[in-house]
């Protein structure tokens, strides 16, 4: 039975605690921010701006986006609150691009928690 590791962010409260207290990265196509959550799942807020274009184009970036999350929390099983933040540029970018992005942004989580757990040890 496969598990619903994905679901949505939907309250205010909680996108302006990851804004406040998460990690954050930027890059071309995308701006993420991450918080650890006390669930058994992630869950993923959106924010694809009417700047980028009509809603045929920011419903594309939206689909892109939450099947690269799908992928490659698959690889990386944490327990986030994620929010990304599409760029204008996100016009241009295909999955790939985003699961690149979001990769290097999961990898820096990564050494981050291993960090934190070797200075908790110490």
């Amino acid at each position: 039975m496969p598990e619903n590791l994905l679901r949505s962010l939907v309250k205010k409260r909680d996108f302006e605690q990851v804004f406040r207290e998460g990690l954050t990265a930027a890059s071309k196509y995308l701006v993420i921010y991450a918080k650890p959550n006390e669930l058994n799942f992630s869950r993923l807020g959106l924010s694809v701006s009417k700047k980028i274009g009509k809603a045929v184009k920011r419903n594309r970036i939206k689909r892109l986006l939450r099947e690269a999350m799908r992928r490659l929390l698959k690889e990386w099983p944490f327990t986030y609150d994620f929010v990304l933040v599409a760029r204008k540029s996100s016009v241009d970018a295909n999955m790939e691009d985003f699961v690149c992005d979001i990769n290097k942004f999961m990898v820096r989580i990564k050494d981050e928690k291993s960090s934190d757990i070797s200075d908790k040890t110490l």
